[in-house]
């Protein structure tokens, strides 16, 4: 998505500067506020039916209206969230098959000429979520592992640009970028955060408790093998046949122009989106 904001080389960084700060401190002070009015039975609290954040609410107010109408907030939270995910993934899928990366990139890249939006990848990630939700109903146990798996990958995807960058020596990227750290406290921070992905990966594929059983495995790293095992098959097979990298004008992200998406007509030619951009940034008439 960041190829659709004006100026992205400038606003990249600080919206992802911003979320963080504010994600920080909005969520170091409600998980304060829920820790000190959890009540002292903390195993109840874990263990209720009713969910941990309800029970917190129940605990604080010994009202079930208000307990209701609290949970509200986070709920509401939740959608908008939701919507969010949606839209970054769709939007991370149409760019991976743009670039040939996917298997069916040529559908899951096309662009709706009038919504301005890539509708296949949304549906594809739609249907997704659906498949997860049925596997919830079927074993909690996988689902459990498809979630944690997750959570392990995408910590992974994090780590992989530093990674490059620091093996690299940190000389790769031009030094007119508008965002850039000291040599020093660029180390420092490359080193950090991929050194905290290897401990926090090494510990979400650990047992939630002792002994290990076939019921309590955390077969999260049964997932991520078998994600690591398609995507190498993938690779092997398709990817590095058709991947070759961004296909959009880099040049033009970095003078600030929105290279945007290019809707395609149904005989194949090209259509400008709404924002009058097509592809390398060159405005063209819709």
């Amino acid at each position: 998505m960041i190829e659709e904001i004006p100026n992205p080389s400038k606003e990249g960084p600080k919206i992802m500067v911003y979320t963080v700060l504010v994600g920080l401190s909005t969520g170091f002070i409600f998980l304060m506020v829920l820790l000190f009015v959890a009540g002292p039975d903390v195993e109840g609290v874990v263990s209720s039916t009713a969910g941990p954040v309800l029970q917190i609410f129940f605990n604080a107010t010994n009202s079930l209206a208000g307990s209701a109408c609290l949970l509200m907030f986070p709920l509401i939270c939740l959608l908008f969230a939701t919507t969010t995910i949606m839209t970054t993934s769709s939007r991370m899928t149409y760019a991976f098959a743009r670039d040939g990366g996917l298997p069916f990139s040529p559908l899951l890249s096309r662009i709706h000429p009038k919504l301005n939006l890539p509708l296949n990848a949304l549906y594809l990630t739609t249907l997704l979520v659906i498949i997860f939700g049925c596997i919830f109903l079927g074993s909690s146990s996988a689902f459990n592992a498809i979630i944690s798996a997750s959570v392990v990958a995408l910590g992974v995807s994090y780590a992989i640009p530093p990674a490059i960058h620091c093996l690299r020596g940190r000389n790769r990227l031009p030094e007119t970028r508008p965002f850039k750290l000291h040599p020093v406290l660029g180390w420092i921070v490359n080193l950090v955060g991929i050194a905290y992905v290897m401990l926090t990966t090494v510990l979400f594929l650990f047992p939630p408790e002792l002994p290990v059983t076939g019921s309590n495995m955390n077969y999260c790293v049964v997932a991520f093998a078998v994600i690591l095992g398609v995507s190498t098959v993938q690779w092997w097979v398709d990817g590095r046949k058709n991947y070759t990298g961004p296909r959009i004008d880099v040049g033009g992200l970095g003078r600030g122009e929105v290279v945007g998406m290019v809707a395609e007509d149904i005989d194949g030619d090209e259509r400008v989106g709404s924002d009058g951009v097509g592809v390398g940034g060159k405005k063209e008439l819709a």
